[in-house]
């Protein structure tokens, strides 16, 4: 399928356009402007949570007003699909193996969740065992373990047991914050050293958008992560990694950054995911894909169709055709 001829500034207008149908869930802001749909659409980032269940939570914090509340299938579903999302991956948010299964028992008889990275702490000698437990549930699609970026990942328990992690055919995710150019070096590492782990690095790498280019010490650390092409980039969270906040809806506060991770990781290894419900500190959902659009539908459909769907199947291994 071909985009239809439209000048990029009309696209662009395009996108803002109207209003989302809830009704209708093909028609995403980029479908309005004239742009053929993509086949599927997989939030692979999203965060099911539930503060009154006694479930032992760091995050979020207890003060937080927007964020400190049950954020369950019954409110994201219809948002997400007034969208046109058509597939979730859920990603862990707690630090208790319990919240494994609790997720995976909230969305057990609903397709429309397809995966869940989830939570198994790294360095402990039952890890493949408490993986195979879990990974019983096929939906299991990989985890996002929580090491310190502080050399942690480099053990050689901890590199077994990512061994074991690709053996399993499992997905490991990985965050880190703040510029993340210690992280990213220590990922860098992980993946020269375990090059059959496929991993997602979440939330733009760990970027805080400023409007501005990025340094060249993050650059070149981006630039060496990329070359490991087990790796692959969420464009995800843009909302809550902007520097300003509320976050502006504008492409070109996040541009500068966002080029540059296109021409390190290419159309094959970017892909979708929304962070919700971390999102609405900044605005609804649908802006979010408004945001992302502005990003993605100039490059082509192939790369949209990449980007929202493909690339998350092949790293997930989601029977996505």
């Amino acid at each position: 399928m071909k985009l239809r001829s439209l000048s990029f500034a009309s696209l662009i207008l395009g996108l803002f356009a109207g209003t989302l149908h809830a009704d209708d869930p093909s028609e995403t802001p980029a479908n309005q402007a004239g742009i053929a749909p993509v086949k599927h659409m997989i939030d692979t980032h999203i965060h099911f949570y539930d503060p009154t269940l006694d479930i032992p939570m760091t995050w979020p914090p207890t003060d937080d007003k927007v964020l400190y509340k049950p954020h369950l299938p019954k409110e994201y579903g219809p948002i997400a699909k007034a969208s046109g999302v058509t597939g979730v991956v859920i990603v862990e948010a707690n630090e208790t193996l319990r919240a494994n299964y609790w997720m995976l028992d909230l969305v057990k008889d609903d397709p429309f969740y397809v995966g869940l990275v989830g939570r198994v702490d790294m360095p402990q000698d039952s890890f493949g065992e408490t993986l195979a437990a879990i990974a019983k549930d096929k939906r299991l699609v990989g985890i996002r373990p929580r090491v310190l970026e502080d050399g942690s990942f480099t053990d050689p328990a901890v590199i077994e047991n990512l061994r074991e992690l690709a053996r399993q055919n499992l997905t490991m995710d990985y965050l880190t914050n703040s510029g993340g150019i210690k992280g990213l070096k220590v990922i860098e590492t992980v993946a020269r050293e375990v090059p059959e782990l496929t991993i997602v690095v979440n939330h733009c790498l760990g970027y805080d958008f400023d409007g501005k280019p990025a340094s060249k010490q993050w650059m070149r650390a981006v630039k060496r992560l990329a070359k490991n092409k087990n790796v692959y980039c969420k464009i995800s969270g843009l909302y809550q990694r902007s520097v300003p906040q509320p976050a502006p809806q504008d492409i070109k506060h996040f541009e500068p950054v966002l080029e540059m991770l296109w021409d390190q990781f290419g159309s094959g290894r970017l892909i979708y995911g929304s962070n919700w419900p971390v999102t609405k500190r900044t605005d609804d959902y649908a802006s979010f894909v408004r945001l992302v659009d502005q990003f993605i539908t100039p490059k082509g459909q192939q790369a949209r169709e990449n980007y929202y769907w493909k690339n998350a199947a092949t790293a997930y291994r989601l029977p996505l055709k």
